[in-house]
């Protein structure tokens, strides 16, 4: 299964904000599970560094952004994956990569915090939460969950 991984869901993590458990959750399966190919766009990885320098000092927003993406494949950022987000109908030109990118690499989903930014979309795009509950998702889960000290 390959599922590229919104930028907002490393965020969600970093800030700790609201239901970011979720996110670590689909982080955490998606660097478990052998069975999950793990994606994001090469345009996260600026992003994240971005977001982490306005608060931490800047060896320690990359340390941050190596640790975030740590166990995820690549999409390239190609001037053809550019051009058609570009001239993407939807609003937002950072999603319109975002999903031309899992479109690419013909993703099975997009999970994300910002599923209307997406709509119309010819794939399935899911909140972290919901991406967890999937049928294909759950036994992955099981099999991978650290075993518990009693």
């Amino acid at each position: 299964m390959k599922v590229l991984v919104d930028v907002n869901v490393f965020i969600d993590v970093l800030t700790k904000r609201a239901n970011w458990e979720g996110s670590l959750r689909v982080l955490n399966l998606v660097r478990r599970a052998p069975e999950v190919e793990g994606w994001i766009s090469a345009l996260t990885v600026p992003l994240l560094y971005f977001y982490r320098l306005r608060v931490v000092a800047e060896q320690q927003a990359r340390t941050d952004t190596q640790a975030a993406v740590k166990g995820f494949q690549f999409v390239p950022l190609t001037q053809e994956l550019l051009d058609k987000a570009l001239s993407s109908a939807l609003p937002d030109f950072e999603d319109n990569i975002q999903l031309v990118s899992a479109k690419t690499i013909a993703a099975d989903y997009v999970v994300t915090r910002n599923k209307k930014h997406f709509q119309p979309a010819s794939l399935p795009i899911l909140a972290p939460e919901e991406w967890l509950t999937l049928d294909a998702v759950v036994p992955i889960q099981i099999k991978t969950q650290p075993p518990t000290s009693e």
